[in-house]
């Protein structure tokens, strides 16, 4: 599956996506991305997408049991990201984080499902049984989203996060069997 990319899909709309791997070439266009989602949406993120010290790692190369970003971009302008990470410790090698940011004006054309098909093939491919998932509990489009996806509630840290005013607020943690997605989507969706 890394070997298709890029690859080119239609939105609902019937615009045409290119779904590719993230490279260093991409880093200025990532961070004014992330510059132009709310600033609520991106604080459940483990570090400052908006900044090039954050994005250190992504363009490590192919060490894609770690970190694979993709990038969503129509006409040359990214207008989503998905980021699947995996981990390396034996005991849950088994596991993986996803996490997508579909720019505002893009969301409702289809374009969150095909980065989650291509994070969830990705996982397959790389044999992960289950996909993680944080986010703060009032992101209820967020919650909405990966319910949707077929995402559960699995716990919640209490006041566990911090926005840049000091307010807390709880984390939701949820999760999705790779399986269990992969039965309810069409075949073709996933590469």
């Amino acid at each position: 599956m890394i070997d298709d990319y890029p690859s080119k899909l239609e939105l609902r709309d019937k615009r045409i996506v290119t779904i590719r791997i993230a490279t260093r070439e991409d880093e200025e266009r990532l961070v004014l991305f992330f510059l132009a989602i709310p600033e609520y949406e991106r604080n459940f993120l483990r570090y400052d997408v908006t900044d090039h010290d954050g994005l250190q790692g992504w363009f490590a190369g192919p060490s894609w049991e770690d970190f694979f970003p993709l990038i969503a971009e129509i006409e040359g302008r990214i207008v989503g990201v998905g980021v699947l990470r995996g981990y390396r410790t034996p005991w849950i090698t088994h596991n993986g984080e996803f996490w997508m940011i579909v720019s505002p004006n893009l969301r409702g054309f289809g374009l969150g499902r095909i980065l989650a098909n291509e994070m969830f093939g990705l996982a397959t491919e790389l044999g992960m049984e289950k996909l993680l998932a944080e986010m703060r509990a009032d992101h209820l489009f967020a919650i909405k989203i990966f319910k949707q996806l077929g995402y559960s509630e699995e716990g919640m840290l209490t006041n566990y996060v911090k926005d840049q005013d000091g307010q807390t607020y709880d984390l939701v943690i949820m999760a999705c069997n790779v399986k269990d997605y992969l039965r309810r989507s069409p075949p073709d969706s996933i590469k």
